[in-house]
């Protein structure tokens, strides 16, 4: 929750970081290449057959993406877009009961999306976001008794992602940002996260 609070906080100093910062109006079209850090949770809440029970748990870490992605600025108020990313993060989600434990252990994530905005002042983009969102998890279920064989499982989830956040030109081509996110991937996973990043224009 501190992590959450400190992010919050940034959040709302960009603006006027950005207004102080730039010698002139930021153009937010073109190609951005950029970086984040997140704190990012897994939430799941969904039956398990195999152990005869359920799994309801939320679990949060340190995550990390990367993403490329290209706008077109329209005018003085309007930024359209389109982006892609890979990142990595989170904790394991686990379940046990008298059959046996479950354990889902996020891994790589990638993303397609498109995203659109306002800009409130020259150098600050306000905007939403919405796409699609694949997770790689690795799902384990350790049987309590002998004779039943361990399962082992890769598998790729794959669900919708909405978000939104602010963009804020901090110098000529660099631009920093903040954003919450989430992708609904089945019934009972879903993955949110709050993100800090930056790009470079080109």
């Amino acid at each position: 929750m501190k992590r959450i609070c400190v992010l919050i906080g940034v959040l709302a100093a960009l603006p006027g970081t950005a207004l102080a910062q730039s010698g002139g109006d930021a153009t937010f079209g073109g190609v951005k290449v950029g970086v984040s850090v997140d704190y990012r949770w897994q939430d799941g809440d969904y039956y398990l057959p195999r152990i005869a029970s359920r799994i309801d748990q939320s679990k949060g870490g340190i995550g990390y993406r990367g993403h490329i992605g290209y706008d077109a600025q329209l005018g003085d108020l309007l930024v359209i877009g389109a982006e892609a990313g890979i990142g990595r993060g989170g904790k394991t989600l686990t379940a046990a009961s008298p059959t046996g434990d479950y354990a889902l252990k996020p891994g790589w994530t990638w993303d397609a999306s498109g995203r659109a905005g306002i800009l409130p002042a020259p150098n600050v983009l306000l905007y939403g976001r919405a796409g699609y969102s694949w997770l790689r998890v690795r799902e384990t279920t350790d049987f309590r008794a002998a004779n039943l064989k361990d399962i082992r499982t890769n598998l790729t989830e794959k669900g919708f992602l909405w978000g939104a956040g602010i963009e804020a030109g901090v110098s000529p081509g660099v631009y920093a940002r903040a954003e919450y996110d989430r992708a609904n991937y089945r019934d009972g996973l879903t993955s949110s996260n709050i993100r800090l990043g930056l790009s470079v224009g080109f």
